[in-house]
């Protein structure tokens, strides 16, 4: 699970305040993405699927930026962060698809009123 593998992705040893705080926020984006999705799936209507799917888009797409950031600028454990990397990029694209059709879906239901 993405959320669990971003926790454990943290430095063992000792990091600076400057490195603690970009990893904290990388944790904190990865982890609210999979919040949002699962809220998501108890949505009470497909208006509201949207909207926290869209949430865990924007979360998502922020703990990939902060995992750029901590690979290139080579902090302490960002060798663990590559395959992370990789996976939030997936994560995005499939977020991105469902986003896509629901919205689709919600407006295709939008044009046909008494159906």
């Amino acid at each position: 699970m993405y959320s669990c593998d971003a926790v454990l992705a943290y430095p063992q040893s000792r990091v600076d305040p400057r490195c603690q705080r970009i990893w904290l926020q990388f944790i904190a984006a990865a982890t609210s993405g999979g919040a949002h999705l699962e809220e998501a799936d108890a949505a009470s209507s497909r208006a509201h699927f949207i909207t926290l799917n869209r949430g865990a888009l924007r979360e998502l797409r922020e703990s990939l930026y902060w995992a750029r950031i901590i690979i290139a600028t080579r902090l302490p454990g960002h060798e663990r962060l590559q395959p992370l990397k990789g996976e939030a990029s997936e994560l995005v694209a499939i977020v991105t698809t469902i986003v896509k059709n629901a919205s689709a879906g919600l407006k295709g239901s939008a044009k046909r009123p008494g159906s």
